[in-house]
């Protein structure tokens, strides 16, 4: 589903980088603050052309084709949506996108159907980030990009997180995440550390 062959990115690790990421696998970039792997993913996600290598998405381009892809991103710092519910916020995002998921299969898949009358402003920092990764299934998703997803959360919503990351897995969709934290990383099918030469290894 993804494949990165000897990439380099501007403001991305020092050493090129290669990896893939299978159809229902989860796959962590682990580097510290400021090795480069959000660079990475914006890369993936088509939001940073290579400086040299390639990267590939289902066999796209994704900064020339990225209209051809279904991807799904979450960033670190998120969306803001003052005065509006959950409801109201997925409905707005549904109309935004080509053939979406129903507002209550999105809120199903993440847990999110009893706040769905809620305020944002009323969400806790955990409630924030599972409603971003709702936004981000609505275009029916095959690859999810997140970058450090349950950085700053409690210890009930990072479990919750990854519960939902790995049931998206089960589906067979394909999960490249960033992380700074190896116990996160091991969590994870496979690992790449970013800031070191190409020895990635499969997690524990």
């Amino acid at each position: 589903m993804i494949e990165a062959t000897g990439l380099r990115v501007p403001d991305g690790p020092s050493t090129a980088q290669s990896f893939t990421v299978a159809a229902g696998e989860i796959h962590a970039l682990l580097g510290r603050a400021g090795s480069g792997n959000t660079a990475l993913l914006e890369a993936a996600a088509g939001l940073r052309r290579p400086l040299s290598g390639t990267v590939r998405v289902k066999g796209l381009d994704p900064y020339t084709d990225r209209d051809g892809l279904r991807l799904g991103g979450v960033w670190r710092e998120g969306g803001l949506f003052p005065g509006l519910t959950v409801a109201q916020i997925v409905d707005a995002w549904c109309r935004w996108t080509f053939d979406p998921l129903t507002r209550d299969d999105a809120l199903r898949r993440t847990g999110l159907t009893a706040r769905s009358s809620t305020p944002f402003e009323r969400l806790d920092a955990g409630e924030r980030r599972v409603l971003d990764l709702t936004l981000a299934l609505l275009n029916r998703s095959d690859v999810l990009l997140l970058d450090d997803p349950v950085a700053g959360l409690d210890t009930g919503t990072v479990h919750r997180i990854w519960t939902t990351l790995r049931a998206l897995a089960d589906t067979g969709t394909a999960i490249l995440l960033t992380t700074r934290h190896p116990a996160e990383a091991a969590q994870a099918d496979r690992t790449r550390t970013v800031d070191e030469p190409n020895t990635g290894t499969r997690a524990a």
